[in-house]
């Protein structure tokens, strides 16, 4: 994580709210670039942030406990089952009935298995298909199931 994309969606998102209605978590490794560096970005958007730094294995699980619903999640993190589902299970607890998750990767083995074994009864999910970033899931609650 370098900070552009997260730069990127912050600066669409208050295209339609304050900046003071945004807030950003991420999480990361950092290992090409300091949390300091992504800092700076995310501090000239004028939204709120926090940044976690690490490997979500063991990151997520500590700050779902603290973090709020949140109304877009994108997981971009290892591309092994284990991890992606760690990242799913994780971030689907901060779902509330209108919240998008995107997952980054779908293309690698790990992360098509996690998706595909999502529960279709309960979550709907699209394959999207782009030209730059390869294949994104996005996962939405069906309205039957908002308590899952």
């Amino acid at each position: 994580m370098n900070g552009d994309n997260a730069k990127s969606m912050v600066e669409i998102a208050i295209q339609n709210v304050s900046p003071d209605n945004v807030e950003y978590y991420g999480l990361d490794l950092f290992t090409h670039h300091s949390p300091r560096q992504v800092e700076q970005k995310l501090e000239k958007t004028g939204c709120k942030f926090r940044l976690f730094e690490g490997d979500t294995l063991d990151t997520l699980p500590k700050a779902v406990r603290t973090l709020p619903k949140m109304d877009l999640i994108f997981i971009d993190g290892g591309k092994s089952f284990a991890e992606a589902e760690s990242d799913w299970e994780n971030s689907r607890t901060l779902m509330h009935d209108g919240t998008a998750v995107y997952v980054h990767n779908y293309e690698f083995s790990g992360v098509r298995r996690m998706v595909d074994n999502i529960p279709r009864d309960k979550y709907h999910v699209k394959i999207i298909h782009t030209s730059s970033e390869g294949e994104i899931a996005l996962i939405k609650k069906r309205r039957n199931h908002s308590r899952t």
